[in-house]
């Protein structure tokens, strides 16, 4: 089976790729051209694509237009065909071959490209099968020269060319064993129609002939049913200056189509359909059952077609579909259809491997399901009673609701849809082949019975056998679009391929002949589980035993038909649904129709697949071909209330004897019960920018089998579990609910979905802003990727002693890697903490480790504009209900810190003046050593609104007389400024969940060399470490080496981290791009975007700039009746920025809707005064690095802030009284 994809393109922009080592030639070997203009490059790969093309000679073309695919024709290398065919590699990973040339004389000369991949199933060792085949035939003495790219498996090859030599005498020998090299012989004999009609088989092609007269012909067909896909489209020329020129492209997938064409002319060729561009499209598969109204051969006395002749033919269809040349497998549903395919399949398998080697090896087989779900407990008892393990090597793909959740975008993207039931039903089929790709090249499935046995449940409400033969007609007609469609594409998406022996021709010919009342369903019948139920003509066909014996299970030959997004397990759609939902407000439905006019969404699921689709596939929409009414069963003659638009009402109807009880709790993650899991995001690098879909396949005879982590109530930690499970009530996936644990009330999901800052666990959308990187980050794109792909890697599914191991490995990285990034200097340490709030009880219970015997006064500076927690956690109160390792709870004061003093200085005066917090540390130091005590004093560098303290304090004769802290938790500050401080032995606070742009909250105390060392000596503070202290937030695993004394008590291998170490791995991967810029360089970019900002700034009639400190710009807003909005009102307006509010303001201007429906994330309220608060627009890491790579994008993003934060000033007295 190869890959497909022939044309034209303009200018060359392809489908968007992350990865661009994808594109490298591997083991490129390169050919002398055999003729003028022409040259062949032959790359072998192991994961690649295929495109070509031609000039459009019919529409007066000359041949020599700006075209890019083809404007290397005549070169040695092509690299705009190689790095299109390399987005579609998935299809063929066997090898790649691209040629381009010219063919014909004069007016008709036209340059061509090809380009193909093979998934070498026939002949697979044979580099003369790989295509594009260029072969030149002798016919009737003229010379025809073909150039032919294929894509699919032709079972009647042998009988073809066995009939050109027998009966007309074809003497052209063939060059492989290719079954593709037949379309080649029959077109230059036969023509392009006659050749179409002859092949028996699935398949998809694109023929480039020309003639010894100079005549060109360009021709491409698709097979009956539609199981191979192919689209075409138009391209225009790449020069700008012209538009006369135009050739055409055609593709098995869209995305080699994207950048290429005119998305308006794309069009999928229909099954059964050939193409000429003097004809267009013509219908050359016409069968009298199909095509005629009256058709109805039943009603004749002499028709008759036994039983005994559908098993047979049947058995004919499942015996050419093993035409292999590698080893291939079975999917198993569980259900009815597959259960028929390995009955009648087993016993032709013994036979072929007793013939070919004596001993029959156990033959692949694959289902997919969650745990206990209806298919995986039908398949298990399918392969019981075709022989076991004897026979068959059974594999089981479990999977859990979070994993369908985070397989959306790539399902989306290689099913090239947005059809609803279509990509819930991709869903298993995604892990079901991902998991079978690595054992086999093809499988043979059930798909198709239904469309051909009344199989669907709402068969039960037609009204007469006329309308159940309708119906028949009609889904078999969406075959190509739907059904096809999935099986193809989530199989080859991983370089597998499927094949469909019940879509046989001639079996379909016999079927489709059958009386209709055979097929008529009982709705009775289906209540009671009875004969008379759906498909009944197809069980009571197969009932009996196959010829070695061998039965279906009753309860599996007898259960409900399930539709795939159902049989898999009986509720993750439910689950899925809401998680998808919970992305998409009401606002954008309600603006639905405006988005998307063509095949508008009706629900939230769906324009959440329509969003993503749009994103990949941009103005492609008019290519979908939906089930009219919004599911198969609406577009039926009858009306039935089985179905919705959401799929199957009562999935208590897919229940059978053969499950489980239901007893325990399946947690949403996944383990495997060997090696490593097969992920699309597991240790591979991200390919396409939606996706972070898989690099390079793993090795393909890599035995991985699979099973799900079930944890009975009660065994998990509750404070985790609590922590989830508010997430998972808002639809987020099990990565996504893991960000948010391991902190305080804080890092929460509420009943609004997001947490108290209106942040989701999740990157900003496209079209959302975000300029709130002082108060709290939703994760960036590179943060939540590289953060998922550590969870994906190396924590999913992990428990006990092996969560702990993987833990504590990955917290010991995450200080390196922090120590090499602030070039901290040798013999500092890092200590891991939760926020820079929790982070204030660790410097306390230092002091006491160092002085056990003094008592403690703790000072802190720029109350109100540092966090709310770092006042009372300075003197070891509990600043939150909410602990780490604690949960929920209802304590005051940690164990130990009882008599811990302290000393707090307010920012601002009330009037918004600064208070000079350093001088009141200074007199505070002095006070307290005159009574003995040990003062810790704190320098504020950064708080909420920029503002730095004059002085950051010392800890004077290392740490033995005062301890110095340096509140540096927003983070920006420079290496040189942090030396200076650790040089004077401060300890600093610090995180990445500010300027770096980790999730909240993920904090840090970098300890110096001279305290680093005290303290590895020191005694611990052991009423300070018990479990409702300290140990309530961090483990042995978040201290360094110098901590050991605290280390042995707070060792505790059941309390695990997992969301601080997903949080740094975010905040880390920002450090680690921006540690390409200097010091300098930042501070250059941060005063030239402030001063950009300011200038902005000041155009807005209500916004008043209060300061600007580095990258935090503070601003007043003026009321319209005067004054500033105060902290209550202020807490509005940060709502509404987060939100579209556009339909609250019906007199806004045309600009000023355009900003108001921009979400727009800036830093929260801060009270700066008796009289006013302020909000803040900040620069965080990632703006920062949007601002190297395009300054003026960057700005206007700014500038929709800025206009935004202006229209809610001016409707603020609208918006207040609106339902937002």
């Amino acid at each position: 089976l190869c890959l497909l994809s022939v044309g034209t393109t303009s200018a060359f922009t392809p489908a968007p790729l992350q990865n661009n080592n994808m594109h490298r030639i591997v083991n490129g070997i390169s050919s002398a051209a055999t003729r003028q203009n022409q040259h062949s490059k032959v790359s072998q790969r192991l994961m690649c694509g295929l495109v070509a093309a031609i000039d459009d000679i019919w529409n007066s073309n000359d041949g020599d237009d700006n075209i890019a695919l083809l404007n290397n024709f005549d070169q040695e290398t092509n690299d705009i065909l190689e790095k299109t065919a390399d987005i579609l590699y998935h299809r063929g990973p066997d090898g790649m071959t691209c040629s381009s040339g010219a063919i014909g004389d004069g007016d008709n000369k036209a340059r061509w490209a090809m380009g193909h991949t093979r998934l070498a199933i026939v002949d697979p060792n044979n580099r003369k099968a790989d295509m594009p085949f260029q072969l030149d035939f002798k016919v009737d003495g003229k010379t025809k020269k073909i150039k032919l790219a294929a894509n699919g498996e032709i079972y009647n090859h042998e009988q073809l060319y066995s009939d050109m030599v027998k009966e007309d005498g074809w003497d052209h020998d063939r060059i492989s064993g290719s079954d593709c090299e037949i379309i080649a012989h029959s077109f230059a004999k036969y023509g392009g129609p006659a050749t179409a009609a002859k092949l028996d088989g699935m398949f998809a092609f694109v023929v480039f002939e020309e003639e010894d007269d100079g005549s060109v012909k360009a021709f491409a067909a698709r097979d009956p049913v539609g199981i191979k896909p192919l689209y075409f489209g138009r391209s225009a020329n790449a020069d700008p200056e012209k538009n006369d020129a135009s050739g055409y492209i055609f593709s098995s997938e869209l995305k080699a189509l994207v950048g290429h064409v005119d998305p308006d002319t794309v069009k999928a060729i229909p099954a059964g359909h050939y193409w000429t561009p003097e004809e267009g499209l013509v219908c050359y598969y016409n069968p009298d059952w199909l095509r005629k109204d009256d058709f109805a051969p039943w009603e004749e006395e002499d028709h008759n077609i036994s039983d005994e002749e559908i098993k047979e033919a049947f058995t004919k269809a499942i015996k050419k579909r093993m035409m292999a040349d590698v080893e291939y497998g079975f999917f198993l549903s569980g259900g009815v259809d597959s259960a028929v395919v390995s009955n009648v399949l087993m016993p032709l398998y013994k036979e072929a491997q007793l013939e070919s080697g004596g001993k029959i090896k156990p033959i692949p087989t694959f289902t997919v399901g969650m745990k206990n779900s209806p298919d995986v407990m039908a398949a298990k008892e399918v392969v019981k009673d075709l022989g076991g393990e004897e026979f068959i090597e059974h594999k089981i793909r479990l999977f859990t609701p979070d994993e369908v959740f985070d397989t959306i975008p790539q399902i989306i993207y290689h099913m090239e849809t947005y059809e609803a039931e279509l990509i819930r039903s991709s869903i298993p089929n995604w892990f079901l082949a991902e998991a079978a790709a690595k054992d086999v090249k093809m499988v043979l499935t059930g798909e198709g019975s239904d469309e051909l046995f009344a199989g669907y449940l709402y068969f039960q409400d037609a009204e007469s056998p006329e309308q159940v033969q309708n119906e028949l007609k009609r889904i078999y007609g969406m075959l190509g679009n739907i059904n096809l469609h999935r099986t193809d594409r989530m199989t080859m998406a991983h370089g597998l391929e499927a094949r469909v022996p019940f879509l046989d021709t001639e079996f379909t010919r016999l079927i489709m002949s059958i009386n209709p009342e055979r097929k008529v369903v009982d709705p009775e019948a289906v209540k009671n589980n009875a004969r008379g139920r759906e498909k009944t003509m197809l069980r009571e066909l197969f009932e009996g035993p196959n010829s070695e014996g061998d039965t279906i299970p009753e309860p599996v030959l007898w259960r409900a038909k399930a539709m795939q997004c159902e049989g898999v397990g009986e509720d993750w759609v439910s689950i899925l649904q809401a998680q998808v939902s919970s992305l998409v407000t009401d606002a954008e439905m309600a603006m639905a129709s405006t988005a998307f006019p063509l095949n508008t969404p009706q629900t939230k699921e769906e324009y959440y697949y329509r969003r993503i689709f749009e994103e990949n596939f941009p103005k492609m929409d008019h290519v979908v071909n939906l089930w009219e009414g919004g599911g198969r069963a609406m577009g039926a003659e009858w009306k039935s209330d089985l179905y919705t638009r959401e799929g199957l009402k009562n999935v208590d109807l897919l229940t059978h004897s053969l499950q489980e009880d239901k007893k325990s709790t399946t947690v949403l993650s996944a383990v495997p019960s060997s090696r490593s899991t097969i992920s699309s995001r597991s240790s591979n690098k991200a390919i396409f920018s939606k996706l972070g879909f898989a690099g390079k396949k793993k090795d393909r005879f890599d035995t991985t089998s699979f099973s799900a982590m079930v944890v009975e109530e009660g065994a998990s930690d509750l404070y985790v579990k609590d922590a989830l499970n508010k997430a998972y009530k808002h639809g987020y996936s099990d990565f996504e609910a893991q960000l948010t644990t391991g902190g305080d009330d804080r890092s929460l999901i509420s009943d609004t979905g997001a947490n108290k800052y209106y942040i989701r666990p999740q990157p900003i959308k496209d079209l959302e802003i975000f300029r709130g990187s002082c108060t709290g980050n939703p994760p960036t794109k590179r943060g939540y990727e590289a953060s998922k792909v550590m969870y994906e890697e190396r924590l999913k599914g992990l428990s006990g002693d092996d969560l702990d191991l993987s833990l504590r490995e990955i917290f010991e990285e995450q200080r390196i890697r922090i120590t090499e990034y602030l070039d901290l200097p040798a013999g500092s340490e890092v200590i891991l903490c939760p926020s820079g709030s929790d982070a204030e009880y660790i410097p306390v219970a230092m002091a006491k480790s160092l002085h056990p015997n003094k008592g403690i006064m703790n000072g802190v500076v720029q109350l109100n504009e540092i966090g709310a927690g770092t006042a009372p956690a300075s003197v070891g109160k509990f600043f939150s209900d909410y602990a780490p390792f604690l949960g929920k709870h209802g304590l005051e004061v940690l164990p130990g810190f009882a008599e811990v003093e302290g000393f707090v200085v307010p920012a601002r005066e009330k009037d918004g003046k600064v208070v000079n917090g350093s001088k009141a540390m200074e007199r505070l130091i002095s006070e307290q050593l005159a009574i003995g005590k040990y003062p810790i004093i704190h320098g504020v560098f950064g708080g909420k609104t920029g503002h730095r303290c004059e002085v950051m304090p010392a800890s004077s004769e290392e740490g033995d007389k005062t301890m110095g802290i340096v509140d540096a938790c927003q983070g920006r500050f420079s290496n040189e400024e942090l030396k200076e401080w650790l040089d004077q032995d401060s300890l600093v606070l610090f995180t990445t969940s500010k300027f770096y742009q980790a999730p909240p909250f993920c904090g840090a105390i970098i300890v110096p060399p001279s305290i680093a060392k005290k303290m590895s000596m020191a005694k611990a503070p052991r009423e300070m470490l018990v479990g409702n202290s300290i140990g309530a937030f961090v483990t042995d695993k978040e201290l360094p080496s110098c901590f050991d004394g605290w280390k042995e008590q707070l060792r505790d291998k059941s309390k695990n981290n997992v969301g601080l170490a997903l949080r740094w791995e975010a905040g880390l991967s920002a450090m680690s791009a921006l540690s390409s810029l200097s010091d300098d360089e930042r501070a250059q970019i941060t005063d030239e975007w402030a001063s950009r900002v300011e200038k902005m700034l000041k155009t807005q009639k209500y916004l008043d700039i209060f300061c600007v400190e580095r990258s935090i710009v503070s601003l007043k807003i003026e009321k319209i009746g005067g004054g500033y909005l105060n902290m209550e009102e202020a807490r509005d307006l940060f709502r509404w920025m987060s939100q579209d509010v556009s339909s609250a303001v019906p007199d806004a201007t045309v600009e000023e809707v355009e900003a108001l429906r921009t979400p727009s994330f800036i830093g929260q309220p801060v009270s700066v005064s008796e009289n006013f608060a302020i909000v803040r627009i900040a620069l965080g890491a990632e703006s920062m690095l949007s601002y190297v790579r395009d300054k003026e994008g960057t700005l206007r993003e700014d500038e929709l802030v800025v206009r935004k934060l202006g229209a809610v000033a001016k409707h603020f007295i609208t918006l207040k009284s609106s339902e937002f």
